[in-house]
């Protein structure tokens, strides 16, 4: 069953360089501690992790 894009939800986009560095756990905890500055954070962690690879992402709240 799809529910749907409710009120408060978060959308992560993201390439295979951050899910394959960062947890789903951390990227969401970010993205809850912070979402504006989330991207940014997340990328200095996949880079920090090994960063092998291009790191794209894209957060979106509904509100």
């Amino acid at each position: 069953m799809v529910k749907g894009f409710l009120k408060d939800d978060i959308l992560i986009m993201n390439s295979d360089g951050l899910t394959n560095l960062v947890s789903q756990e951390e990227m969401l905890k970010q993205a809850k501690k912070d979402i504006e500055q989330a991207p940014k954070e997340l990328i200095k962690m996949a880079n920090k992790n090994g960063g092998y690879d291009n790191i794209t992402v894209i957060i979106i709240k509904n509100i």
